[in-house]
């Protein structure tokens, strides 16, 4: 579970060009189960993520 909201936040992050906490609040939508706390966690993984890669692209 915890890789499909990680993906989840990234593609939110890098594709939709949300930015996070528009990602925070629209993961609600997706895993309603999950707390503030734990939502802005994964959005903060996937952000590090995110942007680790295109460091690596660069």
């Amino acid at each position: 579970m915890d890789n499909q909201i990680i993906h989840k936040a990234a593609f939110l992050l890098h594709e939709c060009h949300e930015p996070e906490q528009v990602v925070v609040e629209r993961l609600k939508d997706y895993f309603p189960d999950l707390t503030l706390i734990e939502r802005e966690r994964y959005v903060s993984e996937a952000w590090d993520q995110v942007h680790g890669k295109q460091v690596e692209e660069v």
